[in-house]
């Protein structure tokens, strides 16, 4: 195997740096910038070395083996990656669920393309000996944040135009670090930014068009759930350290299921030559949201993300073998209608044997448990166990964004049956609200294509053409039972996110009452008492997984945003004029009605 590589000497690597524009400007107008640079320049640059290469190459193919069943790499539309990166300036940017990430893309290039990448990482990753090795595979060390920095910012855009100058393949995860949630994080712009700066200043020479390659990661299991779980329940976050990277590569006891990597339709930089600041600025926000868009697009469902949707319908009870296969085979028929991508292990015709293998690996790992038999063949009683809930809800969290849409029809169903939606206005209302809050926790499409969805969801189930909200409301009650039981699979798939609002939301309103001001350390320890009253009630909260100080704190921006609370310089109080009170009643009437209404899915 021969590695396509470009890079040139560390003396070649100096030059082609302080040659920058920007960084030369300011080194010759200050001198003693340049001790600095040198500073910066040797703890972030890689120190690429094809020996490294070759023994994580060897290394990760016995690892592999051991931990996933397989690794299952495709390319959208048959792209050809390595012609790509010989014709272009080519960016990776996948999303971000394991330090595994690193190591697998670098190993997938070379062994499917013999291309080295370089991979922008994160400087917590630079300890010993992890880090050497890190950095001789390719990897780049970038600090966290640098605004007030000048002269860091300036030398990583000139590093970056040194990358780009050679002609090698970058990648960053444009997430900024690992979801601890499953949920796609929103982009972090500063890297985007920086690219486009650098590939702007390349001489005409050297420069060859910019692209963005969408890349989407999914793990079946991802090593460090259990960590990131207890970190979501409240426990401080562990510093990084050797050891507890380690932790990623001594788990063979576990198994993991598949990995899948989707390379989606690689995106056309923006040219920034001749634009003002400000339309830079906007022009990078739309690049790093189309790359978001696509890379949240093709998050396929898995095995192991599909029996997690279902599993966690129950926030107790079992579920029967044929129950979870009929339910997987509705949420499959949808994902086919609607274009939602599953994994190729899910076809009809290996439908059965897959599913088999996912619950033989939870069973394994020790998140579901058997606790019964009914009679007949499929009829052992499975349940998730109560304290691995919150590992499987980072598995559904990676696809429920595709199934927001149908949840919400489900919830609309709910509230016409129930009397709280009796015209178009009131139903345009609820929609725009549900989509409001929805906004905090995904990045959504946008209103009109939103709208637009929810009247192809709701033609495809009646069988007939719906054009508009108030076609919504002529439905009649067999076409109203016929959206339930088609959509009734995802009937509950997100009131765990309502449950965490309800419980902020009743934390605000006990704290309000107990002071006029308090701080959001206040608001977490207070909602964490309160969601195990909540929890022990089991009328309004009945999901483990319920509580998140992730969602807790992403809800507030919606409690801010609608008016229920006020913050300033970080202390919080209660908004007098728009009382909490009505609200918490809302959710109580929305948790109590989705319990009361139940219909299995069908066609």
């Amino acid at each position: 195997m021969k590695l396509i590589k470009n890079i040139s000497s560390f003396k070649d690597l100096e030059k082609t740096v302080f040659s920058y524009p920007k960084l030369k400007e300011l080194i010759d107008k200050d001198p003693s910038l340049k001790k600095q640079a040198d500073k910066y320049l040797y703890e972030m640059a890689a120190d690429y070395r094809p020996s490294t290469i070759y023994l994580i190459g060897k290394v990760l193919d016995l690892a592999l083996g051991e931990l996933y069943d397989d690794v299952n790499f495709q390319v959208g539309g048959g792209g050809d990656l390595t012609k790509l990166c010989k014709e272009n300036h080519v960016v990776l940017v996948p999303n971000h669920q394991s330090h595994a990430d690193y190591l697998v893309m670098s190993w997938v290039c070379i062994k499917k393309y013999s291309l080295p990448i370089f991979i922008a990482g994160g400087l917590n990753l630079n300890i010993f000996p992890i880090g050497k090795i890190f950095r001789t595979a390719g990897c780049f060390f970038i600090r966290r944040s640098f605004k007030r920095d000048g002269i860091y910012k300036v030398m990583l855009e000139a590093y970056l135009y040194y990358l780009l100058y050679y002609g090698e393949t970058i990648e960053f995860f444009f997430e900024g670090g690992r979801s601890r949630t499953g949920k796609l994080l929103p982009p972090k712009y500063g890297l985007f930014n920086l690219l486009l700066e650098a590939h702007s200043k390349l001489p005409p020479e050297r420069k060859k068009k910019l692209i963005f390659q969408p890349i989407s990661i999914i793990h079946e299991s991802v090593p460090e759930q259990r960590t990131m779980a207890q970190e979501l329940m409240g426990e401080k976050k562990k510093k990084e350290s050797f050891f507890e990277i380690l932790k990623v590569f001594k788990i063979f006891a576990k198994q993991f299921g598949s990995l899948h990597i989707f390379l989606g339709t690689p995106i056309d930089a923006p040219i920034i030559e001749n634009l003002t600041p400000d339309k830079i600025k906007k022009t990078t926000y739309h690049l790093a949201f189309r790359c978001f868009r696509r890379v949240g697009k093709n998050m396929a469902v898995t095995p192991s993300s599909l029996l997690s949707l279902i599993l966690l319908e129950e926030p107790s009870g079992a579920i029967k073998w044929n129950a979870i296969l009929e339910k997987g085979r509705a949420i499959l028929d949808y994902c086919e209608q609607f274009d939602v991508h599953f994994t190729p292990s899910l076809k009809k015709e290996k439908f059965l044997k897959t599913m088999e293998r996912a619950m033989d690996i939870m069973l394994g790992n020790k998140k579901v448990h058997v606790i019964g038999r009914g009679e007949g063949e499929g009829q052992l009683l499975y349940q998730a166990k109560k304290d691995t809930r919150i590992e499987l809800l980072y598995s559904k969290n990676t696809i429920l964004h595709q199934f927001l849409v149908p949840w919400t029809i489900n919830s609309v169903w709910i509230h016409i049956f129930n009397g709280t939606i009796k015209d178009e206005q009131g139903l345009r209302e609820y929609l725009l609200n549900s989509r409001n809050q929805l906004k905090h926790e995904f990045y959504l499409p946008t209103t009109q294509q939103y709208l637009q969805k929810t009247l192809n969801v709701i033609s495809h189930a009646i069988g007939r053409e719906v054009t508009s909200l108030a076609d919504c409301l002529t439905l009649d009650q067999g076409e109203l039972y016929l959206v339930a039981k088609k959509l009734g699979v995802f009937a509950r798939a997100g009131n765990y996110i309502h449950e965490v609002y309800y419980i902020n939301a009743l934390t605000l309103k006990e704290l309000g009452e107990e002071k006029e001001q308090f701080s959001m350390d206040d608001v977490v320890k207070k909602s964490a008492e309160i969601f195990k009253r909540e929890l022990k009630i089991e009328k309004h909260v009945k999901y483990p997984e319920s509580y998140s100080t992730n969602i807790i704190k992403s809800s507030m921006n919606f409690f801010l945003l609608a008016g229920y609370v006020q913050e300033k310089s970080k202390i919080i109080c209660l908004n007098k004029d728009k009382p909490i009170d009505s609200l918490i009643a809302d959710y109580k009437k929305f948790l109590e009605d989705s319990w009361a209404i139940v219909i299995n899915p069908g066609k």
